[in-house]
């Protein structure tokens, strides 16, 4: 996995990385955290996940919680 600093400008995406044609990207929002490093098994794990949440699969957060309380 390639990572690369990029901005949003007019709606579009800018960077001044160089990618091949036909690469695949994965475009992940940067907000005040550090950056993570994900495997591409990771990766796949996490958009699974999201589109499981997306799909109505997700549980509310006060239920997480309680879950992660008796852990």
């Amino acid at each position: 996995m390639k990572a690369a600093r990029a901005k949003v400008v007019k709606g579009k995406i800018v960077t001044r990385a160089r990618f091949p044609e036909g690469a695949e990207l994965t475009v992940v929002m940067r907000e005040k955290q550090p950056p993570i490093d994900l495997a591409r098994e990771e990766e796949q794990a996490m958009l699974r996940g999201l589109e499981s949440i997306r799909a109505g699969n997700g549980m509310p957060l006060h239920q997480f919680r309680t879950i992660l309380r008796r852990l």
